[in-house]
């Protein structure tokens, strides 16, 4: 599975350091989370449930 990248540069802030991601590099950890919930990456898609086994037909 690839790594999500950024749709839109922006600046992150961490520990003291501010750095810019461009548009279209790699993210992960806490800037990935930031850049998710500020837009700036798209947001997983949640997993589809499987399909459960429906239990057979009980004889009548």
């Amino acid at each position: 599975m690839s790594k999500p990248k950024a749709t839109h540069a922006f600046t992150f802030r961490e520990g003291g350091k501010v750095t810019l991601y461009q548009k279209g590099q790699e993210l992960s950890g806490a800037a990935l989370a930031h850049a998710q919930a500020s837009g700036f990456a798209p947001k997983p898609e949640p997993e589809k449930p499987k399909a459960e086994a429906k239990p057979a037909a009980e004889p009548k």
